[in-house]
């Protein structure tokens, strides 16, 4: 025991004596101990850069986001908000907690090839008996009523054959006119994708008068005047209805024009690959010529040895 005992006492001694020279000629070791530990790092996906924040889509023009409005969100249809948590009621005059619960809509994808005016699913649950005090309760799926209509429009001279909610034609009357009906309406409250690409195409042909009833001109100058005040350039109408994939690609393509420079390492990569399909050119020509050239000179040295032995010694 005595002995285990000097062994830690000189032990401690070495590292008091070592911690001690340590601390003369490193001081910066010393500063690094007595600093602050620093605080646990963790990660926010709410500061995450979004999609248009970062790369090629940060640098998409105005022309995209004012029409598209990728961030507004559809406006509530079944129910109203009533802008602040208490009303007075009419008759009593007591104050009354109003309900500010917006109703979750989903948007099936057979949302976005026809016309729905913002409609969707709506999941709830129902009594599945009525008139009955202790029914159970069941879960339900409230869908719009969407009928199939074809619809004329002017600015194109087609008719569509779309998926159309009542709404939605309760709309297109207001707007008198299915042309107005899609001019009008923004991009959020259409919530379609067919409805978006429709707009695209009657603005890039208001855009282009020329291609509007090219032998009608009567009927030319009457839709001009009807619709003129949707008319934007063309180079506006381009940008809207594209999807953000299709948005990116048109940028990097209009990026590419502008900056014709090609990096080093795609033209030593071209490089390095047309070298590489001549060898193997030449290596598939020589493999095929070989045989060949066998064949002639084993036909040439029988015809030798033929002769030879065929002359007369």
């Amino acid at each position: 025991m005595v002995v285990s005992l000097e062994k830690e006492m000189a032990a401690n001694r070495a590292k008091s004596v070592t911690h001690s020279l340590s601390r003369k000629l490193n001081p910066w070791a010393v500063k690094l101990k007595k600093a602050p530990v620093p605080d646990k790092i963790t990660f926010n996906p709410k500061n995450r850069p979004g999609f248009y924040e970062q790369g090629v889509a940060s640098r998409l023009p105005e022309a995209y986001f004012k029409y598209n409005r990728p961030f507004a969100k559809p406006p509530p249809l079944h129910w109203i908000d009533p802008g602040r948590d208490y009303v007075k009621d009419p008759e009593t005059g007591e104050r009354v907690q109003t309900e500010r619960m917006e109703i979750p809509v989903e948007y099936p994808e057979e949302s976005q090839f026809g016309l729905w005016g913002g409609e969707g699913f709506i999941y709830g649950m129902k009594i599945a008996r009525k008139n009955k005090r202790f029914s159970p309760r069941v879960p339900k799926v409230w869908k719009p009523h969407v009928k199939t209509y074809t619809l004329y429009s002017e600015i194109l001279d087609k008719k569509f054959e779309l998926g159309v909610t009542v709404r939605v034609m309760d709309l297109i009357d207001e707007a008198y006119g299915f042309d107005f009906y899609i001019l009008k309406t923004p991009a959020e409250e259409l919530n379609s994708l067919a409805g978006m690409i429709l707009k695209r195409f009657m603005l890039l042909k208001l855009a282009q008068p020329e291609t509007i009833y090219p032998d009608d001109l009567e009927k030319r100058a009457k839709i001009l005047k009807k619709y003129r005040h949707y008319i934007i350039p063309y180079e506006e109408a381009e940008w809207v209805g594209l999807t953000p994939g299709e948005a990116v690609q048109k940028q990097r393509a209009i990026e590419a024009a502008a900056n014709p420079d090609i990096p080093l390492q795609d033209t030593y990569t071209k490089e390095l690959l047309s070298r590489l399909r001549e060898e193997q050119e030449g290596v598939f020509q020589m493999k095929h010529e070989e045989p060949e050239s066998k064949t002639l000179l084993s036909r040439l040295f029988r015809r030798k040895s033929e002769e030879d032995e065929g002359t007369p010694v």
